[in-house]
């Protein structure tokens, strides 16, 4: 037949595409730099300077995300010394951002970024222009052992540039809380410096159009955590040492090496550098010469302060140090705050206008909590979030106001942060840090208060969104209650949304989920498959307001590997295929109690059910598909296709609707007749399927889909008559990086879109 001819050579044509990486090709979005004024000293050839255009074009959907707020670590914030309010963060793995003065919500300026070149989601280092605030800089790079690169920005961040190095960045390495590493001189702002990991001292002087080694400077560092080359971990300029158009002459750059000297000097603007010799404290005998520099600010009135850990983190720091330097005279003095337990410490900031205010972190801490500390006397004394009193118990001196991201509460253990390795001063606002955890940014609001009344602390991480999200599904609306998305992730586990535009109070239990459905015809029955050596079976009949576990697990299924789960329509049948190699499908009518053997098909088929008909379930094998009409209790072949890989999906309001999809063509299934109909011809790829509301009542739900037709690129793609013709949807501005293989529409609002991430949360799109 037809259908099976077009098949096959959609099959043959698969075998020579190549796997889906991302939305858009990197080639595809760049151009010469107009500005570009060629290469600075002995840049290598394979370096280029190239021009990212990022602005948005209006295809008719705008797009933002399901609100959670945060997820994930926040390495450091960036205040802008010049321009109020103008601040950058950066993430590990989810880009960087700009505070919108306005909103005082946080935007993520590198969604231009594609699949093709998702290791530049992980932010090594960002530095914002003291003379021009337009320009911003980053240094972009997730992981080492692929290049990173240098993004320049003349216009905060609307269009960026890049400078592709030739060795690797660690966004998402240890000691990613050093820094920052890339610096612009506040004397002459063509100037910016880099410390690289493994690399050494790289110098920009034409505004980070082009890039060189600093051949003079003595060090790469040498000094390996978890496998990861610390290098250099912070660059910090004497502004006092310059004049306006002319170089800062001294210059000071931190190394985490194996021994010798641990911090460099330059008195004649990076030309030469010499080793300053080290703080007393860290060479002595014992375990504190193992301590590393991880930051350093240069305050107003001559000093170099510095923060010190062993084991750079954000793990493992047993012991710390805070050191300030006399510029003048070489001297050290150890200003570390009073702690009763070892930690390290991480992020250091001085106030620009008041130079004996300074703030440190701690890190480490994980038994209690970290602390943030705050000195007004250039560290002879320090005041602190919380403290030990004299009988040793422990006084928090803070109040933390958690209303705009409920689940920041624990179940109960609510801190003030921990990965805390980045803090800020507001330079135009004394009484305000920011600093940033494992999972948020706080902020305070009355911080000079600290010896005198409790410190506030409140979110300040809306408009960020870093998490890794596996799944998620859009229930049909079964009556007006029914929620937006249910959702799990990495690190926080899942959510229910009621509201995809309001953050949810409370997450999903104490593990990681690898699946998760709901069942079509009831929205409150939902079910999840974990994993985190727990893999067991949770399910909810009160729409993730609780969960239980089933009471038990199949014959002979041990707890590991999470597996796939899915409900049958009315939520009454669970079927589940174990994570464990041969184990099996299995079904259940009674919430775990008892378990029966799917038998009929193989123990490693893919598993659907259908979302009409509670009866019916689908299973797939190497070409093979077959279907129950009996909840699972016996199965017969439906058809046979002439391919083994493909998924298939039921469509969520078509009883016996099951599209296939190939990867380059999708294939709609009639499980009444085993008929299959070709549904495009002017499709390349399509990486995932999803189904949302029709714009009109009675019509076949819209399709979405990431993928590519009608050669226009990868991207995100609808379809309103059944997957017959194709739109892309997004841009160039919005491709998020590292896009997963899991999109939905949205069943109750035409022209909602959901799409996963690993790193910028769950994007969503609505039609305008």
């Amino acid at each position: 037949m037809k259908t099976k001819k077009m098949l096959a050579a959609a099959a043959a044509a698969l075998l020579c595409l190549s796997v889906f990486s991302g939305c858009a090709d990197k080639k595809d979005n760049i151009k010469a730099d107009p500005a570009d004024s060629g290469t600075t000293g002995d840049a290598p050839a394979e370096s280029v300077s190239e021009y990212y255009n990022a602005q948005p074009v209006d295809t008719g959907w705008e797009w933002s995300n399901v609100e959670i707020v945060g997820g994930g670590f926040v390495p450091n914030i960036i205040y802008n010394p010049t321009e109020e309010g103008l601040a950058y963060c950066r993430t590990d793995i989810g880009g960087a951002y700009k505070l919108n003065k306005d909103t005082r919500r946080w935007e993520c300026i590198t969604d231009f970024i594609g699949g093709d070149d998702w290791n530049y989601m992980g932010i090594e280092s960002i530095a914002t222009d003291p003379v021009e605030p337009n320009r911003v800089y980053i240094a972009a790079g997730t992981y080492s052992n692929a290049p990173g690169a240098i993004f320049y920005s003349d216009d905060y961040g609307a269009n960026w540039g890049i400078f592709e190095l030739p060795f690797g960045c660690g966004g998402n390495e240890e000691g990613r809380g050093a820094g920052e590493r890339l610096q612009v001189d506040p004397n002459d702002n063509s100037i910016i410096y880099f410390g690289t990991r493994a690399d050494g001292l790289w110098k920009s002087e034409d505004y980070g159009r082009t890039w060189a080694e600093v051949t003079s400077f003595p060090t790469k560092g040498g000094y390996t955590e978890e496998g990861n080359a610390q290098g250099l971990t912070f660059v910090a300029f004497d502004k006092s040492s310059g004049e306006a158009g002319k170089a800062t002459q001294t210059i000071f750059v931190g190394a985490a090496a194996s021994d010798g000297d641990y911090i460099y000097r330059s008195d004649d603007g990076g030309a030469t550098w010499s080793g300053i010799e080290n703080p007393e404290a860290i060479t002595a005998e014992g375990d504190r010469q193992l301590l590393k520099p991880c930051q350093g600010e240069v305050s107003t009135d001559g000093y170099l302060y510095t923060s010190w850990s062993m084991m750079m983190g954000p793990n493992g720091a047993v012991d710390g140090a805070i050191q300030k330097y006399n510029i003048a005279t070489g001297e050290w003095k150890e200003i570390t705050p009073e702690t009763t337990l070892p930690c390290g410490y991480n992020g250091i900031s001085v106030n620009p206008n008041d130079p004996a205010m300074i703030v440190c972190t701690t890190l480490d801490l994980w038994s209690v909590m970290d602390n943030v500390f705050v000195s007004f006397d250039g560290g002879e004394s320090w005041g602190s979030i919380w403290y030990r009193d004299d009988d040793n118990n422990m006084v928090n001196n803070y109040t933390m106001d958690i209303s705009s991201c409920g689940w920041l509460d624990w179940h109960g253990q609510l801190k003030p942060g921990w990965w805390m390795t980045g803090v800020a001063i507001d330079p135009f606002n004394s009484d305000e840090i920011m600093y940033g955890t494992g999972a948020t940014i706080y902020g305070t609001t009355n911080l000079t208060k600290v010896k005198e009344e409790p410190v506030n602390i409140e979110v300040r991480a809306m408009g960020i969104e870093e998490t890794a999200i596996f799944d998620f599904v859009s229930p049909m609306p079964n009556d007006e209650d029914a929620p937006d998305l249910y959702s799990i992730m990495g690190d926080i586990y899942g959510f229910r949304h009621q509201d995809a535009t309001v953050c949810p109070k409370e997450h999903f239990g104490d593990f990681r989920s690898t699946d998760i459905d709901c069942a079509s015809l009831d929205y409150r029955v939902v079910v999840r498959a974990t994993d985190e050596g727990k893999g067991t079976v949770y399910y909810s009949t009160d729409a993730a307001d609780t969960w239980q576990e089933v009471e038990t697990l199949p014959e002979g299924v041990k707890r590991a590997g999470g597996g796939t789960v899915k409900l049958s329509a009315d939520g009454k049948t669970i079927l589940y295929a174990a994570g464990v190699a041969g184990a099996g499908v299995f079904k259940t009518d009674d919430f775990g109690k008892t378990w029966d053997i799917c038998e009929g098909i193989p123990s490693a088929s893919q598993i659907e059910t259908d979302k009409v008909d509670p009866n019916k379930f689908y299973a797939a094998y190497d070409g093979k598909v077959f279907i129950s009409t009996d909840k699972g209790g016996s199965w017969k072949e439906l058809t046979s296709l002439p391919l083994s890989s493909f998924t298939m999906q039921a469509c969520p309001d078509a009883e016996g609707d099951l599209w296939i999809n190939i990867g380059s063509g999708l294939f709609l299934l009639d499980a009444a007749t085993g008929e299959l109909t070709g549904m495009t011809a002017d499709m390349q790829d399509c990486k995932a399927l999803g189904f949302g509301k029709a714009e009109k009542d009675g019509d076949y739900m819209t399709l979405y889909m990431l993928g590519q037709a009608n050669n226009e690129g990868f991207g995100v793609y609808v379809s309103q008559d059944k997957g017959a013709t194709w739109k892309r949807i997004n841009d160039d501005a919005h491709k998020w990086g590292n896009v997963n293989a899991v999109i939905s529409g949205d069943p109750k609002i035409f022209g909602r879109v959901y799409i996963s991430t690993n790193g910028r949360g769950i994007i969503r799109g609505d039609v305008k």
